[in-house]
């Protein structure tokens, strides 16, 4: 290989400018845009990497075939379950945080808009999936692994799940986090650290949360879950 090849860049850099964005103020410019972002460019060995990780997780194949995305919960169904159930939990994180939107979403839809935008061209279909209905059980893992809504709580979920799913999103919520500490606020550090281990520690140590249908556990104890995935909920 010559210097040249040895010299072209791998990121793209338009890409790596709207990263920096992010660097910057993560809060402006978040993880979300750049997911989207990376895939007009993306490296084709990283896209394969990341799709051979995905089909290795035990589970993978069965769940990505079936590719299902259920209906929207009515909220009333999550208001008639019992307490300490995972519907009541996830009804009473949604209330807490102000999200009663997102019963309004209809992730089928998106879905269909997100292949049709064309702006993901180059996202394999079993990806595209995974990031919809990622977003979808989102605030169900939550309620599991006790996480709070909080920056450092959405951290500890995002290292949680990048132990167990390799997914491009979570990874780079890791860079930018970490880059934001190295070059702009140092002074996160340490709690960044802190939240990164513990959720990927405890991802590690549980059954993995993402090819479940959780739609189908509304009434069951999140005690029983728990315990039926190994999961060490947050103090």
């Amino acid at each position: 290989m010559n210097v040249m090849m040895q010299n072209e860049p791998i990121v793209d850099r338009e890409f790596v400018e709207r990263f920096m964005w992010a660097v910057d103020r993560p809060m402006a410019y978040g993880v979300y845009y750049l997911f989207h972002d990376w895939w007009a460019e993306a490296p084709q060995d990283a896209i394969d990497a990341y799709m051979k990780e995905l089909h290795a997780i035990p589970g993978a194949a069965e769940f990505l075939e079936a590719k299902d995305i259920p209906a929207p919960i009515e909220v009333e169904r999550l208001k008639s379950c019992a307490p300490g159930t995972l519907g009541r939990g996830y009804y009473e994180f949604v209330v807490e945080n102000d999200l009663m939107e997102k019963f309004a979403v209809n992730y089928r839809d998106f879905n269909e808009k997100l292949h049709a935008s064309g702006k993901l061209d180059r996202l394999p279909e079993d990806m595209s999936y995974m990031m919809v209905r990622g977003t979808q059980i989102h605030d169900f893992q939550h309620v599991l692994t006790g996480f709070d809504s909080t920056p450092y709580g959405e951290l500890k979920l995002a290292a949680f799940y990048l132990a167990q799913l390799r997914f491009p999103y979570h990874a780079m919520r890791m860079a930018v986090t970490f880059a934001h500490a190295a070059f702009v606020n140092p002074e996160i550090t340490v709690d960044a650290m802190d939240a990164v281990v513990e959720g990927w520690s405890k991802g590690r140590a549980s059954g993995n949360l993402n090819f479940a249908r959780w739609e189908d556990e509304l009434d069951t104890p999140v005690s029983e879950l728990r315990e039926r995935y190994s999961i060490q909920a947050a103090d």
